[in-house]
């Protein structure tokens, strides 16, 4: 199943393609990991539960990626996961 775009306009799909091809990434660049990725890491490493990470970096006051709401174990998940890749990566 073609996409509706590239139905209008192959020849930006197949120059989309050629680039994916010669690895290029496509699309906006991954956002900077945030410097609470650091705290987090090692509050896991202390062996606390995702749960607990979290619990840990609200009475920390640590920012949330965005600046707004409080952590949660899936956002504790998302910058551990982002910290790792960041790692492998240097």
């Amino acid at each position: 199943m073609s996409s509706e775009s590239e139905m209008r306009r192959p020849e930006v799909s197949a120059g989309m393609a050629a680039a994916r091809d010669r690895g290029v990434r496509l699309g906006r660049p991954p956002a900077p990991v945030p410097p609470s990725a650091v705290r987090a890491a090692e509050l896991r490493g202390e062996g606390l539960s995702l749960a607990a990470v979290a619990e840990r970096l609200n009475a920390e006051q640590v920012p949330t990626p965005s600046g707004k709401g409080k952590w949660a174990k899936s956002s504790v998940s998302y910058v551990l996961t982002r910290y790792d890749a960041a790692q492998e990566s240097a």
